[in-house]
C-alpha cells in the first residue's frame, strides 16, 4: 500500500505543470510602437531590452538604445523632448506586451562617440501617459 501511495504522490508531482517564469527575450513581442520609434527617428539601429533591479529582482528596468538617429543630431535642441517620446512609445510598447516598466532608459548613441542617456522613472512615465492622453484628444 505504501509503494501504491508513494508512487501515486510521484505521478501527481510530476504531472503538475508549473509555469516557468517567461524569458523576456522580445522573441513574442508585438513591436508596433518599436517601429513607430523607427518611423519617426530614422536610426541604424534600435536595440531593446530588459534589465532587472531590485533586492530579488522583482522589478525591471527597461533600456532602449537608439543608435545614429539622423532626427537625433549632435547638439538637437529637443533632444530631451524626443527622448520623452521615445521612452512614451517604448512604455506603450511594453504595456501592450504585458510588461511593466519601473524606469525606461532612453541611450543616444552617436557615431562621434558624444553619447547620452535619459532615465525616466514611474512618475514621469505616468506624467507623460496623461499629457500625451490629453493632447491626443
Amino acid at each position: 500500500m505504501k509503494k501504491i501511495l508513494l508512487f501515486s504522490l510521484l505521478l501527481f508531482a510530476f504531472s503538475c505543470k508549473v509555469e516557468k517564469e517567461k524569458a523576456d527575450n522580445g522573441q513574442d513581442l508585438d513591436d508596433t510602437y518599436i517601429q513607430e520609434i523607427g518611423n519617426s527617428y530614422y536610426p541604424e539601429k534600435i536595440d531593446a531590452r530588459p534589465k532587472k533591479v531590485g533586492p530579488r529582482n522583482e522589478e525591471k528596468d527597461y533600456i532602449i538604445d537608439i543608435t545614429n538617429s539622423d532626427s537625433l543630431k549632435e547638439n538637437s535642441i529637443n533632444l530631451i523632448l524626443n527622448s520623452k517620446n521615445i521612452a512614451y512609445l517604448y512604455k506603450k510598447h511594453l504595456i501592450k506586451n504585458q510588461r511593466i516598466p519601473k524606469n525606461i532608459i532612453v541611450n543616444i548613441k552617436r557615431t562621434n562617440g558624444n553619447n547620452e542617456s535619459f532615465e525616466f522613472d514611474e512618475k514621469e512615465l505616468i506624467k507623460l501617459e496623461t499629457t500625451k492622453g490629453k493632447s491626443d484628444q
